[in-house]
């Protein structure tokens, strides 16, 4: 489907007065030293379907991530009916994901120097990534379960395996072999864990899921890199994560 058919001329102000006030525009396209921003590297939609996503990402709150939080994205940027056919619900969580990315190395990139250690970089860097999905906290349940579908695990693991990647890149870590992905899979595992437990924090300004997050960083940082420990810390809030999806109707312990 051409987008140029689907949006009407008189409704391009319309949209662009949107896009401009959408929270989820990437804040800066500043390149973090030689590396490409998440978006850059791996949408490879037009112009027309990142505006429609990004708007919609604002219906997610009342919608949830279903087809309906984009057909209400399409009518208010005046595009026609059939425009939101061209993105599904796990487009619109993938969307978000490489959004939040984006917006966490950017929000890092001029603090992390401040900080000495390692583990205060990293605490720092999980923060401002959960904060990014504060706004849709009510609804991620339903992004991880949808997520979690056969399907869409490879799109999943993709993604949680990336944004590990870019959080020990950003602390200056040159692990390699065993190490590297021992490292990555325990920190993916660490702030899965946390993730889900801010689901469920009904802890003043979330101080709950912060203590949380430290608590799995700190045992991150005492675990020696040889794989099979942490290889059990991963499996671990694996486990947890299906529990937690399970205890809210989202999938099936079978």
């Amino acid at each position: 489907m051409n987008s140029k058919t689907i949006l009407s001329r008189t409704a391009f102000h319309r949209a662009s007065v949107l896009i401009k006030t959408s929270p989820y525009q990437l804040r800066t396209h500043k390149k973090i030293g030689h590396r490409l921003l998440a978006t850059s590297q791996s949408n490879k939609q037009s112009d027309f379907e990142l505006t429609l996503l990004d708007h919609a990402l604002t219906k997610v709150p009342e919608h949830g991530w279903t087809k309906a939080a984009l057909a209400q994205a399409a009518n208010d940027l005046g595009y026609s009916s059939a425009a939101h056919g061209i993105a599904e619900p796990i487009t619109l969580i993938s969307h978000f994901m490489d959004r939040a990315l984006d917006n966490t190395l950017v929000e890092v990139d001029d603090q992390l120097h401040e900080l000495p250690s390692e583990h205060q970089q990293l605490r720092l860097i999980c923060r401002t990534r959960l904060r990014q999905t504060l706004p849709l906290v009510k609804r991620w349940p339903e992004a991880a379960a949808i997520l979690a579908q056969p399907k869409n695990l490879p799109l999943a693991m993709s993604q949680l395996a990336r944004m590990s990647s870019e959080f020990w890149y950003l602390t200056g870590d040159q692990a390699t072999r065993i190490n590297w992905y021992a490292k990555r899979s325990g920190l993916a595992a660490a702030y899965l864990a946390s993730e889900m437990y801010m689901c469920e924090d009904g802890s003043p300004e979330h101080c709950d899921t912060w203590a949380f997050l430290d608590r799995r960083l700190e045992e991150l940082m005492e675990m020696q890199v040889a794989g099979t420990k942490t290889l059990d810390f991963a499996n671990q809030f694996t486990r947890n994560f299906y529990n937690i999806l399970a205890s809210r109707g989202f999938i099936s312990r079978n």
